[in-house]
């Protein structure tokens, strides 16, 4: 469900690069030069052009292309975690209306992590970092013409020091389709000018996640990547896949930070554009190694006060038993009593959804108030 009421709006539109007349269907499937297996996710695309793609989950892609347009000295550039990229010339591309013409990319030598902790006597400590909403009606918004291979990215600003990314925390207000799959980027900040540069996955693996179709507090593990940081860093969605007949219409939360900056990319190896002041609500936990004992300021370790919020569930003047209430944010779920009385755990900024049989679902999140009743209409 869309938010209906803004206060202030962080309004991200991604758009890809409108091609003319012309236009050829450029096709083929991405193996493994040693296996000859497929590879999914390989990004395709002219950098800096707004037009690309990314294959699926068998290696694989179409891709719109004008060869007039561009002109035949344009590169395109297939990529991807763990391979040498690759570059070819417009002029040289195959069209195939049959056969999906093969292209091949290479392994690279598989590399150590270049973080290693060997400091003797290191403290550890949880260090949660990044953004949050806290309430706020900011948001970040995919619209049905991004493009696959899009971004949308945030400047994690944090202390220096070693740290380890345990976790990566986003929250999901709508989503239009039946589900879409998305792709957790973490970059250096020494590209051009602070913008996204080198990838600091190392592991070879794609960081995936599917986003359902109902509102969410997305968590994703991160322990299994060895991902190392000693300053800044950038993290990123990236479109993967729509599932279903519909288009994309993702919302996602912001956080009312001016602090930062926001990067966003149209489309499979386009340039980045900055969002200046901006933050999505991108929050990570993490372990920081020092010399010295630091207090833990993980989100597990904190003993949060609980809060409860409680009301009543009517259709017209009549109160509803049995209906599911589920907090999205913490996953506790009730089920309103004989008197439509329902009492869950739940704060600020929390997500709840509504649901009772022949009743339209409704979702609702949480500003002030500790006593919210609502009223469902058939469906």
């Amino acid at each position: 469900m869309f938010p209906t009421r803004s206060v202030a709006t962080l309004l991200f539109v991604l758009a890809v690069y409108q091609l003319g007349y012309g236009q050829r269907d450029y096709k083929g499937v991405i193996l493994d030069k040693n296996t000859n297996e497929p590879i999914p996710y390989v990004n395709i695309g002219f950098p800096k052009k707004g037009i690309g793609t990314v294959s699926d989950e068998e290696g694989l892609f179409h891709l719109e292309i004008d060869t007039k347009l561009l002109g035949t000295s344009e590169i395109l550039q297939f990529s991807s975690l763990g391979y040498s990229t690759i570059n070819r010339k417009a002029s040289e591309l195959e069209f195939s209306y049959n056969e999906y013409p093969i292209i091949y990319l290479e392994p690279k030598a598989e590399q150590l992590n270049p973080v290693v902790v060997t400091d003797a006597g290191l403290f550890e400590s949880g260090d949660r970092i990044g953004y949050k909403n806290g309430g706020h009606q900011f948001y970040g918004y995919w619209k049905d013409n991004i493009a696959l291979g899009g971004e949308l990215a945030t400047r994690i600003k944090v202390k220096k020091g070693l740290r380890r990314l345990n976790e990566f925390n986003f929250e999901v207000w709508g989503n239009t389709s039946d589900s879409v799959l998305v792709r957790i980027n973490f970059y250096d900040t020494d590209g051009a000018n602070g913008f996204p540069g080198t990838n600091l996955n190392s592991s070879g693996r794609n960081i995936l996640y599917t986003i359902p179709s109902t509102p969410e507090v997305a968590t994703v593990d991160l322990r299994q990547f060895d991902l190392f940081v000693r300053d800044d860093f950038i993290v990123s969605l990236e479109l993967l896949k729509v599932y279903g007949p519909s288009k994309i219409g993702l919302v996602l939360a912001a956080a009312n930070n001016r602090f930062t900056d926001s990067y966003k990319k149209y489309a499979s190896q386009d340039d980045w554009k900055i969002l200046i002041d901006a933050a999505m609500a991108y929050e990570l936990e993490s372990t920081l190694f020092s010399k010295k004992a630091v207090k833990d300021r993980s989100r597990n370790k904190k003993k949060a006060v609980k809060s409860i919020i409680t009301g009543y569930v009517f259709h017209g003047n009549i109160a509803l038993p049995n209906v599911k209430v589920t907090n999205f944010s913490n996953g506790v779920s009730v089920n309103t009593n004989e008197n439509g009385n329902y009492q869950i755990e739940a704060k600020k900024g929390d997500l709840l959804q509504f649901n009772a049989k022949g009743m339209e679902t409704l979702t609702v999140k949480i500003l002030e108030k500790k006593f919210i009743n609502i009223r469902l209409e058939r469906s």
